[in-house]
């Protein structure tokens, strides 16, 4: 569905554009969604140019890792929160550029892939993960892993 939209673009600015909108909304679209008890869930996304790696195979490795590294940065956000930074300069009494950042600082145990999706044209390559991270093991698919619960413990009894 989402290469059949990008298919139409023929202007490879648009396609960029729309990857990093898709990938400043993941945080905020997706991370609420927590379809699993004792799950904190994200989505990350990531897109390749063909024509910077002509290799298909290769693309889509890339687009994969892109995804996962999304995915974690949003779920970094939702545990540890993020810094927004801004800035506007303005000339002659007019905005002449606005600038918003952000930045996360986390150390990420633990995060697993839930599930993973990609799509392809002649121009990109496009994936979906969704990643996790288990905060105790009351879900069955924390069983064994890292938890936050347990990281928490840990941290503060080396204090």
């Amino acid at each position: 569905m989402l290469s059949k939209h990008l298919s139409k673009q023929t202007n490879k600015p648009l396609l960029w554009m729309f990857a990093g909108i898709l990938t400043f909304f993941s945080a905020t679209a997706f991370s609420n969604n927590q379809s699993e008890e004792g799950l904190i869930v994200a989505t990350g996304f990531g897109a390749t140019d063909l024509s910077k790696f002509p290799i298909k195979s290769q693309a889509k490795i890339m687009a994969k890792r892109a995804a996962q590294v999304d995915a974690q940065r949003n779920l970094s956000e939702q545990i540890k929160g993020l810094r927004l930074t801004g800035g506007t300069t303005m000339e002659d009494f007019e905005v002449s550029k606005d600038i918003v950042a952000t930045r996360v600082k986390a150390l990420l145990k633990g995060a697993f892939e839930l599930e993973s999706d990609s799509s392809a044209d002649d121009q990109s390559v496009i994936y979906e993960v969704k990643m996790a991270v288990c905060l105790n093991n009351s879900n069955p698919l924390c069983k064994g892993k890292d938890t936050i619960e347990k990281a928490s413990e840990s941290e503060s009894t080396s204090k």
